[in-house]
């Protein structure tokens, strides 16, 4: 009887172990940058990176670009593509200056990739309507980061699972043994 509540009991809490590296793993994977391309637009010799990183509920997005003046170029985060983009746009991102700029925002990554958006780089606050640099921001646009991680992760989480799933069933069997042997 003794032998059994101790093997429940392991079972149980390497199933507790298992979920937790699980539950672990999958924050982990969530919680990695993304790193995209601008490309230029228009001759503009602008290129450089978009990098998207969790942050407090939303996300940091940092640019860096090279080929650019000293700026400001406005930046902004807009519903469509680069190709086909609603010129309204959905964040207004800080200025580039100097080939660079930082902004918080409240929104993740899984709801930029819900629907097309891009980031687009403006040569100038008075020449918006020129375009010098854009990406993508689509589920296709994302590099597969962390993917094997999230597998583990939901394996190791099925597995558990399972583990404490059949801990508990061995603890009701003991249950109903004892139970019986009490009303004999």
């Amino acid at each position: 009887m003794m032998a059994r509540l101790r093997q429940r009991t392991i079972a149980i809490g390497f199933g507790l172990v298992l979920a937790l590296v699980a539950a672990t793993t999958i924050a982990a994977a969530q919680d990695q940058s993304t790193t995209l391309q601008l490309v230029q637009q228009n001759n503009s010799g602008i290129s450089g990176t978009a990098t998207f990183t969790p942050s407090g509920g939303g996300l940091k997005v940092d640019i860096k670009v090279t080929g650019a003046g000293a700026g400001p170029e406005p930046t902004h985060i807009h519903p469509g593509s680069c190709g086909q983009l609603d010129p309204t746009p959905q964040f207004t991102l800080a200025s580039v200056t100097n080939g660079s700029s930082t902004t918080d925002i409240q929104t993740t990554m899984a709801t930029l990739t819900s629907s097309p958006h891009a980031v687009h780089m403006h040569k100038s606050v008075d020449e918006v309507s020129v375009y010098v640099a854009c990406v993508d921001i689509t589920p296709a646009s994302l590099p597969r980061t962390g993917q094997s991680e999230s597998m583990t992760g939901l394996i190791s989480g099925a597995a558990g699972l399972s583990l404490l799933g059949l801990g508990l069933l061995l603890r009701r069997r003991v249950q109903r043994r004892s139970a019986k042997a009490g009303t004999s």
